[in-house]
């Protein structure tokens, strides 16, 4: 026989909040959760203004920091969430990236919310995460490691802002962007229409920009063209 239905997380998160009291939020491993950046656990838990009773299946922090609401639920923002995460010993480096890739949270965002909590606890884990370099896809990590192994070449700056866009590889002392494109999510008309705005948004700043596409990445033809255009 099987046995009762588990409530969905949704309900658990709600009741937990409700135990919590006034001003209570998802927080920790909860928060990450909730955003698909790790599996649902048993324990919930949660920060309130005020310290209050938990249990087996409910942890209550004292804390507030930066929240926002999801789908009715209170909950702390990303870069809160990594932060509390940092502070009681979870490796982040993982979430950082995986925050990073479905743009759950901005770059540019998270760096500037690890320096205004510099000194906090967590705050020294969170800043060495943030100065790693950051892709959002296997291919960008792929290209990453394999252009890092090229001797002789500047190492560049990945997911970096060019005024209102970002670019996946960049050489900002050479002018150079490199976009890594796959079949799947850049071979529609569409796809290839919204690519070409952004190729020219990027040129009338100055850069010049080149596409690799996964599937047919040549890598000693990139490899010159490198060598050629960072010379």
């Amino acid at each position: 026989m099987y046995g009762p239905l588990l409530p969905a997380p949704e309900q658990l998160w709600m009741a937990a909040l409700l135990a919590a009291g006034r001003g209570s939020a998802l927080s920790h491993t909860s928060s990450a959760a909730l955003r698909g950046l790790m599996a649902v656990r048993h324990v919930v838990e949660v920060k309130a203004p005020t310290q209050r009773r938990g249990d087996d299946t409910l942890h209550v922090r004292v804390g507030t920091g930066q929240v926002e609401t999801i789908r009715g639920l209170r909950v702390t923002t990303v870069s809160q969430t990594l932060l509390d995460l940092a502070a009681v010993g979870w490796p982040i480096e993982r979430l950082v990236n995986d925050a990073l890739g479905p743009s759950l949270v901005d770059l540019g965002e998270l760096k500037a919310f690890a320096l205004d909590h510099r000194g906090r606890k967590g705050s020294k884990a969170l800043l060495k995460a943030v100065g790693l370099p950051h892709t959002r896809s296997a291919w960008e990590r792929r290209f990453l490691k394999w252009v890092t192994n090229l001797d002789g070449l500047p190492r560049p700056a990945t997911n970096d802002k060019i005024d209102a866009l970002t670019v996946d590889v960049h050489w900002p002392g050479h002018d150079l962007v490199i976009e890594l494109d796959t079949d799947q999510t850049h071979g529609t008309p569409w796809a290839k229409r919204r690519d070409a705005r952004r190729d020219a948004y990027v040129r009338r700043r100055g850069k010049s920009v080149r596409r690799i596409r996964k599937e047919t990445f040549d890598p000693p033809a990139v490899e010159r063209m490198l060598r050629t255009l960072l010379a």
